[in-house]
């Protein structure tokens, strides 16, 4: 009897934990499907919060939509939720430069951006007055990025033209991650700062919580800065007066034999006597010293001459 109970009572154990362990897997099988489920609409439609991934103002249309009127899409299967930046570059040809950068500076305020940067010059094309080259930055919202740069390029003659879109999804993303961590050690490091037994560790925790704020503003500028590149597209507009035409070449004449004789012994002579009066050119400074050097020593060699003579006649008489 007493074996049998102590039987008894190892089974009922066993029972216990293996349903202990059945009920703990079933839980968190519960949970990732739960977690995958709560991903799958976020990854899809990005965070409901207005700095979250996604949600920065330049969320790509759903494929298929129609495009806005008057705009021609750039990305022509854009992808939901994805993060862009447009970039563009435009060469444009115009008559008045000045008229043209006023009327892009205009037109980026119009469609609510602003001019980033401007640089005007004139006098870079012979017998032309005023601004001939002018190159402007305009910062527009991306979702009408195609009917600027349309619009620019209506002014004149497009020259040439670059357009380009990146995908940041995961930078932003990434960045978001970094941030919403980082938040959470520093409100972890603050809740140590309150039960801090002593100094030293005051001191300590401190250092570090300045750090990772520290850090934490910077991943924040570095979000706010994508954020912003999303948002809105930048275009590179560079004004150029026409083209003026080129001038002709010149016919070649045709010459027989005694004339390109005749040529080509004239260029030797003439290149001989450049050569020649080269020479004489160098030569000339020396002969001037020489000739200045000489008068005063033949007139020493002169008296020299002399005086001896007397001393030779004195000692003979």
């Amino acid at each position: 009897m007493r074996h049998s109970a102590q039987v008894g009572r190892i089974v009922a154990a066993l029972a216990a934990i293996l349903a202990v362990g059945l009920s703990a897997g079933c839980g968190s099988s519960t949970e990732r499907s739960t977690a995958s489920s709560a991903a799958a609409p976020a990854a899809a439609g990005g965070s409901g919060g207005s700095g979250g991934p996604g949600m920065n103002g330049n969320v790509a249309p759903v494929p298929g939509a129609p495009a806005p009127s008057g705009q021609t899409s750039l990305a022509k299967a854009p992808v939901a939720g994805r993060s862009l930046v447009y970039t563009a570059t435009m060469t444009v040809r115009t008559k008045d430069v000045a008229g043209a950068t006023a009327n892009a500076e205009s037109l980026a305020a119009a469609n609510g951006g602003f001019v980033g940067d401007e640089k005007s010059v004139s006098g870079t094309v012979p017998d032309v007055q005023g601004v001939t080259q002018s190159t402007v930055t305009l910062r527009v919202p991306s979702a009408v990025f195609d009917k600027v740069i349309g619009q620019l390029g209506s002014g004149g003659v497009v020259q040439d033209q670059t357009r380009s879109a990146t995908d940041v999804t995961s930078q932003v993303v990434d960045t978001s991650s970094r941030i919403t961590a980082q938040q959470a050690s520093i409100s972890r490091l603050t809740d140590l700062m309150k039960s801090a037994a002593n100094m030293s560790d005051v001191v300590t925790l401190e250092g570090e919580l300045s750090r990772r704020e520290a850090d934490l503003e910077s991943m924040q500028a570095q979000l706010a800065t994508l954020n912003d590149q999303v948002s809105l597209s930048t275009i590179t507009v560079t004004f150029l007066v026409p083209e003026a035409p080129a001038p002709k070449p010149a016919a070649a004449k045709h010459r027989n034999a005694l004339q390109r004789g005749l040529h080509d012994g004239w260029q030797a002579f003439t290149g001989t006597l450049k050569v020649l009066l080269v020479i004489v050119g160098t030569l000339l400074p020396f002969a001037v010293l020489v000739a200045v050097l000489w008068w005063p020593v033949k007139r020493l060699v002169r008296l020299v001459t002399r005086v001896r003579a007397r001393l030779s006649g004195g000692r003979a008489g």
